[in-house]
């Protein structure tokens, strides 16, 4: 199919013997045509889009140890306000990149090669905003998906979107001769996007201001070179290029205070554009097989052969975990794929007509509306996992190499992007308690290199019986370029996590949790698991105890002290071999929570309940430090809570002190006794000010139930004297005295009531019949209240 027209094509200015070349980006075909180009004309000069301020890699690019995928990755400054961050943006190259090619080329030719865009801290190159910048600043060639201009020529083409369309009308070209033929398709392709776009947008998004700098760069060149020179750049700049008349555009340098560069490693997956890279084209590693079968194959484009290559490619891909479909089948798949193309008008299969062979072919039941695993394998596979190399010289932060040599010494892969899953035996193996604190490091560090996904849980003295952490693990190019933009925290993972920690809890304030002593042993204790060691915890232990002397609310300084506490119980597994941090955290703290314990005597009723919960915290935690050998000051405790027994309490405070002192002995079944009945049967106005004395006793120590009859003789003796009606205002109060409980407690308690009735424990027992018609009218009238509630705001 020919491209319209909508200006004369025009590939040479002949007035500066300028080539202008329209390239998609990371397209193959673009690539092989540009080889023949730059063999037959033999520039003076190779000029390509990209960031001026790059032009220091293009030496590391041309290094024979440099395999790509790579990228340049700038690190920018960004102020807003008084404050400032930095951030990252990515130019990234993979081995059929044409920009590649042409850098490749013109270093190794020994000609003039330079980049010709803004610098990469430029506004224009950061996106609509400043604190927001894009992932890539290689330009965002969506508009080669969508657009009138693209979906009517795909619907017009029988195809589902452009990036089809461009398959079809150019990639399936790669080996013809005739580059100015191929050039001028792609320049009227490119003419015509750029003309269905808006033209607020192209102002908008800086590109008026970019290709500006493109062409003065060329004017500057062109003023100090002889002889033909190639200017590579994306097709929908190239109109903007090839005007004679270049005068009047002024050169924006590079500024060393704002921006620095260095080369990684780059992925397929960071290429794909259906994981969100504007600048590319969906399932690279597809292209990358396409580029790699031309250039074995560069007089051959046999459909068939192309096609069994490829699925047969697949075919061994699945034979590896034995899921290989028969040869047979991949037989059918290779026919299928072909006629398909056939049916589409194209000279053999491509990138679709592969995948919908293989679809039909590979799958005998109905395709999941989330894809077959099969589907999903192959999309896997057509993406790709290869991560590139640079040389040692290419240099980067400390951070950087201090982490890959961690990584490697604790046995984690790097040199691919896989996902892994990594066992760790933290109870038994110390090194894998290592390589626990490096994963919880990186987590902490958003580095997106592990996810937790089971396993013994400190903090919340939850599954300490599982052996086994279990970890979800993949190296990719954005941990190294995420520990690029945050390597002025340190030179270590330890020294980063220190900074880190250091930066959260001073930020508490602005997050509107300053004072809070939770939320600052949250973040130490965070750090520990992540393997700060003792001379970072040392580093922050000021700061965190701050917060924690500062804190105002008993509730929050008692669950800071079980996080502390806890923290202290499992400092061998988390590799902390001097606890005396930690140990000091633990006695701040608990003196913090003496000091207010005095205050329970200003809280009123309606807001006692947070304090007793907490009390109940607080016994536990004692508990729990006892047996990680914790010595706390039990002594000035115990006076603390002789001093409240004195002071007029909220009823349900007033229980919970009270248990404490039946449990330490300072109090006897007798005192209980008078007091119970006398709270039960007084002459409260609110029924539940009558058990909240009880509520408060039961909150603390529920055993006492069955350990100090006192209790159920009280209860008993007050509730065989009221009416039926006032039970029925107690009940709804009682359960709530009675919540702590659970299912054992409950039986016990029940067969301690019948034997004290004199009755059978099955009498305590009912069950209410219930016919079908009864049990559907409930479950509509539930149906219809809970709309009603949702209606209401209420759900």
């Amino acid at each position: 199919m020919s491209i319209p027209d909508p200006a004369p094509p025009q590939l040479h200015v002949s007035e500066r013997d300028l080539y202008v070349v329209p390239i998609r980006h990371h397209s193959p075909a673009c690539s092989a045509q540009l080889e023949r180009l730059l063999e037959e004309v033999r520039p003076a000069a190779i000029l390509v889009e990209g960031p001026c301020d790059f032009d220091q890699h293009i030496p590391l690019l041309n290094d024979e140890r440099t395999r790509a995928p790579v990228a340049i990755v700038a690190v920018r400054s960004i102020e807003k306000g008084e404050t400032s961050r930095r951030a990252t943006s990515y130019y990234p190259f993979c081995a059929h990149s044409p920009e590649f090619i042409a850098l490749r080329h013109g270093v190794s030719a020994g000609i003039v090669t330079r980049f010709i865009d803004l610098p990469s801290h430029s506004r224009a190159m950061m996106g609509d905003a400043a604190d927001a910048p894009p992932p890539a600043i290689m330009g965002d060639e969506s508009a080669f998906d969508i657009g009138d201009f693209v979906t009517a020529l795909a619907r017009e083409m029988s195809c589902r979107d452009g990036n089809e369309v461009w398959d079809q009308l150019f990639e399936s070209r790669i080996a013809e001769p005739d580059w100015r033929g191929f050039f001028g398709e792609v320049g009227r392709y490119c003419a015509c996007i750029r003309a269905a776009a808006p033209a607020g947008s192209i102002e908008a998004d800086g590109t008026l201001e970019r290709e500006a700098q493109m062409r003065a760069i060329i004017a500057e060149v062109r003023k100090t070179v002889e002889g033909p020179i190639v200017a590579v750049v994306g097709g929908f700049h190239a109109p903007a290029l090839m005007d004679a008349k270049l005068a009047g555009d002024k050169i924006t340098g590079p500024s060393a205070t704002q921006a620095s560069g260095y080369l990684v490693r780059y992925g397929n997956r960071q290429l794909d554009a259906l994981q969100g890279y504007s600048a590319g084209l969906p399932l690279p590693g597809f292209y990358e097989k396409w580029w790699e079968w031309h250039k074995a194959n560069p007089a051959s484009l046999d459909p068939r052969i192309w096609a069994h290559d490829l699925i047969g490619g697949f075919a061994a891909h699945l034979r590896k975990d034995r899921r290989a479909p028969s040869f047979p089948l991949i037989l059918a798949a290779v026919e299928q794929a072909q006629r398909l193309a056939e049916l589409r008008g194209r000279s053999l299969p491509f990138r679709d007509d592969i995948i919908d062979a293989v679809r039909s072919t590979f799958i005998k039941d109905e395709v999941p509306r989330h894809g077959a695993p099969v589907l999903n394998e192959l999309h896997a596979w057509l993406t790709g996992t290869a991560i590139g190399d640079v040389p040692a010289s290419a240099g980067s932060p400390p951070l950087v190499e201090a982490v890959r040599n961690e990584a490697r010494r604790l046995r984690f892969a790097i040199d691919d992007g896989e996902i892994r899953q990594r066992n760790l035996d933290i109870y038994r193996k110390p090194a894998h308690r290592e390589a626990s604190r490096f994963c919880h490091g990186l987590q902490l560090l958003g580095a997106g290199f592990a996810e937790r996904t089971a396993g013994p849980d400190f903090r919340n003295d939850v599954g300490l019986d599982r052996l086994f952490e279990i970890w979800s693990v993949s190296w990719s190019p954005m941990v190294e370029a995420r520990l690029i933009e945050i390597s002025h925290k340190g030179d270590t993972l330890a020294e980063a996590v220190a900074t880190t920690i250091a930066e959260q809890v001073a930020g508490l304030e602005a997050q509107g949790r300053g004072r809070n002593a939770l939320a600052a042993i949250e973040l130490f204790a965070t750090a520990c698991r992540a393997g700060i060691g003792e001379k970072g915890a040392v580093a922050i232990l000021d700061l965190v105890e701050a917060e924690v002397i500062e804190d105002p609310q008993l509730p929050s300084v008692i669950a800071a002290l079980d996080d502390a506490v806890l923290l202290r119980r499992g400092a061998e597994v988390l590799g902390i071999t001097d606890t005396s941090p930690i140990d000091h955290l633990v006695a701040t703290t608990w003196r913090r929570a003496l000091l207010l314990l005095p205050e329970l005597a200003a809280i009123p009723a309606d807001q006692a309940q947070p304090q007793v919960r907490a009390l109940a915290d607080l016994r536990g935690t004692i508990e729990v430090a006892r047996s990680a050998g914790l010595r706390l000051e039990l002594d000035a405790f115990e006076d603390a809570l002789s001093r409240l027994e004195q002071a007029r309490l909220a009823p349900q405070i007033d229980g919970a002190i009270t248990a404490f002192a039946l449990l330490d002995g300072r109090a006897g079944g007798e005192a209980l006794s008078d007091r119970l009945l006398g709270e039960l049967a007084g002459a409260y106005v609110k029924p539940a000010d009558r058990l909240a004395f009880l509520g408060g006793i039961i909150a603390i120590a529920r055993e006492l139930l069955w350990t100090m009859p006192e209790v159920i003789e009280a209860l008993d003796t007050v509730i065989a004297d009221v009416d039926d009606e006032e039970f029925i205002t107690l009940v709804p109060h009682l359960r709530l005295a009675l919540m702590p409980l659970d299912p054992r407690d409950i039986d016990r308690l029940s067969s301690m009531v019948a034997q004290r009735l004199g009755i059978s424990e099955d009498r305590l027992q009912a069950q209410v019949p219930i016919s079908e018609a009864e049990a559907m009218a409930n479950m509509r009238l539930d149906e219809a209240m809970a709309q009603k509630l949702a209606a209401e705001g209420l759900l």
